[in-house]
């Protein structure tokens, strides 16, 4: 054999290993299922014909300690399966697009966890689609993986135990602006795909969410950092700008809440042009400033009534810049905590 020969030999394998770890990787990726993040977006639990208490079985011997297995009719695949963790609630809901109606009547989960409060199936058509709502007594962060055996296995974890940097974000209940720069941020914040860092955001639609649960995400995820979005409102037109509020009382070491509100200011002036109006200490009716003791800052948008703000905010450019400026506080932040 002589040297071109050899060298051929030596491509072909090469290329026939890089294709095989390829297609290795591809099948191992696909058994892992999405769990995308809905907040707290509402489960209609419908009326007692069309849902029902799910089977549970405690028998973990064939390998299942530590886990939540949801078993599958053969003919159901990924593509067939969606998964949504309503944090705000404490509820995980998978849904399972199949042709067998009754299935889960027959069909039992199995689990030695205690993490359960319910585990309810909830019709969704007459052809066999379901809704499995678990209710779990507290949040979780959860990673599931479709099995060669027609099951799903879950995982629950704290979430401190697998995030190194947890941020909670709000949007001011029954406004739009603050939800659209929201879902820009997330939408930002999905496409990084960063494992370390999850961002919990307590709505992604027009649901309003009240200040308690707010409070319990923070408390319940162990939030590093807590972002309110906001905008405001002045008889005067001609007074627009951003400014931020912050809570004067907790000083945090590393990175108090006026700096981390300044990071906010900052970075948000510089990505959308506007005018920064200054920082200024929140007052007791500010519940989600006052009741949380790390790093806090509610940042306005800008005053819907000015007459130049109005017309930026409602334009998905600044939304989106302003996402950007959040982001960038939220990194800098993070890198004066030392995290």
């Amino acid at each position: 054999m002589n040297n071109t020969e050899m060298k051929r030999m030596v491509v072909r394998a090469s290329v026939f290993t890089v294709l095989s770890i390829a297609v290795m990787l591809h099948r191992s990726a696909t058994k892992h299922i999405m769990i995308t993040d809905a907040a707290g977006t509402y489960v209609d639990r419908g009326s007692g014909d069309d849902s029902y208490n799910l089977l549970i079985s405690t028998d973990t011997s064939a390998g299942g300690a530590g886990k939540l297995i949801i078993p599958l009719p053969k003919t159901v695949s990924s593509d067939n399966i969606v998964l949504e963790d309503k944090y705000v609630d404490h509820e995980l809901c998978i849904y399972v697009d199949s042709r067998e109606e009754g299935f889960y009547k027959d069909n039992a989960i199995t689990t030695d966890l205690d993490i359960l409060e319910s585990a309810v199936c909830i019709t969704q058509n007459d052809t066999g689609s379901v809704c499995l709502d678990f209710k779990l007594d507290s949040l979780y962060a959860s990673e599931s993986t479709l099995t060669d055996n027609s099951t799903i296995e879950v995982t629950f974890s704290k979430p401190s135990d697998k995030y190194d940097h947890i941020v909670v974000v709000d949007a001011a209940s029954d406004k739009d602006i603050p939800l659209d720069i929201v879902l820009s941020l997330k939408e930002l914040t999905d496409r990084i795909d960063d494992p370390s860092t999850k961002f919990y955001f307590t709505r992604l639609d027009g649901r309003n969410i009240d200040d308690e649960k707010r409070l319990a995400l923070i408390n319940d995820s162990g939030a590093d950092l807590v972002v309110k979005i906001d905008t405001d409102v002045s008889t005067d037109k001609s007074v627009n700008g951003i400014y931020v509020y912050y809570n004067g009382v907790f000083f945090i070491r590393n990175l108090n809440n006026a700096q981390f509100a300044d990071l906010l200011l900052q970075n948000c002036g510089k990505r959308t042009e506007n005018s920064m109006l200054g920082m200024f200490e929140s007052d007791e009716t500010d519940l989600l400033l006052s009741r949380s003791t790390v790093p806090t800052a509610r940042i306005s948008a800008g005053y819907i009534s000015g007459n130049e703000d109005y017309g930026k905010m409602t334009d998905p450019t600044y939304c989106k810049r302003m996402a950007e400026g959040i982001f960038e506080a939220i990194k800098a932040g993070f890198a004066e905590l030392g995290k």
